[in-house]
């Protein structure tokens, strides 16, 4: 590694360690039954979102509404905390009357996934000042937790107390980009991904679905460009939810399956591959495509701290622990924890842009292969006919 990696190294560390896991809770008073109370919330759950996703150094962004109790989780920066004013988010005094029909449009798509006594449609107010008033009305009582991202677990993978060791000697098919000596069968393997996927998935369709090429570690710039381009902040999820036809949920995601890397793309409500190459997925690849140096750098920022997480969730639960050494036995990688954190701390915007070049290549192909299968099932319907 040269002096330059080792200095951008340092300082993606550097950012690691000046973040706080900070949870913002607010509890509503009771009323004599929660459902009536729930479509407020659920709207103000949103419209907070749109607010902090605005500070500046904030990464991570969930949300979470249980009953009436908003529950809010991201990372923030030293530069994050000092623009954080928790009286004035409560008050959503940045909400525009765009931002409130646009999530009001938000939630009539997530009302899909929504029993029906929790939907928001008929059951909200007609304005913002109005909802605003309602708002209030409910005395929102915040507090707030904060914590050191980088836990003790973060440390052990950022600050490694060996050297890694030399990368094992591969060889590899110039025509196929496989491991020689394998003996994989890529159709069975892809079927077999695509299983785990799915079951993974609680039994639905992915969206799309394509082969990754070899699986050189378990993650790398890719997990970390996939992460970061299904994040809340993400020029990607950001634009999808804006406009007329907003989409609620959508997940870029690779999945490593024994020699090779998968990747999958779900949305909730679950649109169908079909709905998906007619619409959202050629909307989706323009998107990525469109993306400059500062939008990679928030795709960085959120999908270096979202591979992490998954890292250590990883380390901390035995049946994932052992999946990783085993993968790494069958395709000559290390599986030493801190040697596969360091494709992720060591991930650069350059290494995302050639990242996005690649998987944008492999994304296009699929949806013309998918769209080529359906146009060959209709024309073998109608021969049959």
């Amino acid at each position: 590694m040269g002096d330059g990696a080792m200095d951008l190294t340092h300082a993606g560390t550097t950012e690691l360690r000046g973040l706080e896991r900070t949870t913002l809770t607010l509890h509503t008073p009771r009323h004599p039954g929660w459902r009536p109370v729930f479509p407020l919330a659920h709207l103000a759950e949103h419209l907070l979102g749109r607010e902090l996703g605005r500070l500046p150094g904030l990464s991570a962004l969930t949300g979470h509404l249980r009953k009436d109790v908003i529950t809010v989780r991201f990372l923030l920066s030293p530069a994050g905390r000092t623009h954080l004013d928790v009286d004035r988010l409560i008050e959503l005094a940045g909400t525009s009357p765009a931002d409130f029909a646009q999530e009001q449009r938000v939630l009539a798509v997530e009302d899909a996934i929504l029993p029906e006594a929790l939907r928001s449609a008929g059951r909200l107010p007609a304005s913002l000042d109005r909802f605003r008033e309602e708002w209030r009305r409910t005395e929102p009582r915040p507090t707030l937790d904060r914590q050191p991202f980088v836990s003790s677990r973060l440390s052990e993978l950022m600050d490694p107390a060996t050297p890694p060791p030399s990368p094992p000697d591969r060889t590899v098919s110039a025509d196929t980009g496989t491991t020689l000596g394998r003996g994989t069968d890529e159709r069975q393997e892809y079927a077999e991904a695509l299983a785990a996927v799915r079951r993974r998935t609680g039994g639905r369709e992915p969206e799309l679905f394509l082969c990754g090429g070899p699986l050189d570690q378990y993650w790398s710039a890719m997990s970390v460009l996939l992460a970061g381009l299904s994040a809340y902040r993400s020029a990607l999820f950001r634009q999808l939810r804006e406009g007329p036809r907003p989409v609620y949920f959508l997940k870029l995601f690779d999945f490593p399956w024994r020699s090779r890397r998968y990747v999958a793309c779900v949305t909730r409500p679950s649109v169908g591959p079909a709905a998906f190459r007619a619409d959202i997925g050629p909307r989706t690849g323009e998107i990525v495509r469109s993306l400059g140096s500062a939008e990679l750098r928030t795709v960085l920022a959120e999908g270096r701290v979202a591979v992490l997480d998954e890292f250590v969730a990883v380390l901390d639960r035995p049946p994932r622990r052992a999946w990783v050494p085993l993968l790494a036995r069958l395709n000559g990688f290390s599986a030493r924890p801190a040697d596969l954190a360091r494709p992720v701390l060591d991930c650069t915007v350059d290494d995302l842009a050639r990242c996005r070049d690649a998987f944008l290549a492999a994304y296009t192909r699929q949806l013309h292969r998918d769209a080529g299968e359906d146009t060959g099932k209709v024309k073998e319907k109608g021969e049959a006919a």
